[in-house]
């Protein structure tokens, strides 16, 4: 699990490896956080995110959790959670951060004499290395009295969504954070849908496997292209869909690894090797 201190939250790392692999890692990085050891995997267990898809015959990984985060409060509720089924992906900071704050984000200011829905797209991160998510922020201002369709919705409406192109390679995009809608039942036919009503945020975590990279004499580089769809409506009407497209060209950067093979991003003073014979020999003496 990443880990962090931001706006004076307090975030800690749960590991399977031991405790000497996470003294490697805090020295080769300078990290202030504290990193758990739970090499038993009890904590783990206790969670309820023990990673099942390892299969439990010597597998040196087998002990170890989904990846994941939680984000809680000063009490120690819950607000947030991002976990994947892949253990090499992490959930990019930006996207922590906006859990925290509650995806509290400026917004255009609205005009009262403009009743056209504005709508702001940006990515979220300077880079787009494998394995780490980054997000593709689409922030509407909508005017009042008029509102956003949310999913599902019936044929014949838009609701507002974040699309990736059809024809991109080797970008993955996930499951679509939005605000909570309200529900709205029309006064025609009687259908209730969800809607959304003024600032709304939408976000779309996407990541990399490696096989978007194009390379030229500046660098590497992943390009990520799509639109935005919406359609306004008020009470007894609505405007014709619409949709603005985007694109982002990012340096594919290299993701941090231990020194477990040859490769560029590696770090050797995480001893990575090592630890790895040491997991293995503690997987082979608890079977």
């Amino acid at each position: 699990m990443p880990a962090f201190e931001a706006a004076g939250a307090k975030l800690y790392v749960l590991s399977y490896d031991e405790v000497d692999a996470l003294a490697d890692f805090k020295n080769a990085h300078g990290t202030t956080f504290a990193m758990l050891s739970d090499p038993d995997s009890e904590i783990i267990r206790e969670f309820g995110i023990l990673n099942t898809t390892i299969a439990e015959d010597d597998h040196p990984w087998y002990g170890i959790p989904y990846p994941g985060v939680y984000v809680t409060d000063s009490d120690g509720i819950i607000l947030e959670k991002f976990f994947e089924n892949n253990f090499t992906v992490r959930p990019g900071p930006e996207q922590l951060l906006a859990a925290l704050k509650g995806e509290q984000v400026d917004l255009i200011k609205k005009n009262g004499d403009d009743q056209q829905v504005k709508v702001e797209v940006a990515f979220e991160g300077d880079t787009l290395p494998v394995g780490i998510t980054r997000q593709i922020v689409a922030r509407f201002s909508v005017p009042e009295g008029m509102h956003l369709y949310g999913q599902p919705v019936p044929e014949g409406l838009v609701p507002a969504s974040i699309q990736l192109d059809e024809e991109l390679e080797g970008i993955v995009s996930y499951t679509p954070v939005g605000p909570k809608t309200r529900p709205l039942t029309l006064s025609g036919d009687g259908h209730t849908l969800e809607v959304y009503e003024g600032d709304v945020v939408l976000r779309l975590p996407v990541a990399q496997n490696g096989r978007a990279v194009e390379k030229d004499e500046d660098g590497r580089w992943v390009r990520i292209a799509g639109k935005v769809r919406w359609q306004a409506c008020d009470d007894e009407r609505c405007d014709v869909p619409q949709e603005q497209p985007f694109s982002f060209r990012l340096p594919a950067a290299f993701t941090v690894m231990a020194d477990m093979g040859p490769g560029e991003g590696r770090v050797p003073s995480m001893n990575g090797a090592q630890h790895f014979k040491k997991m293995t020999e503690r997987r082979q003496t608890s079977s």
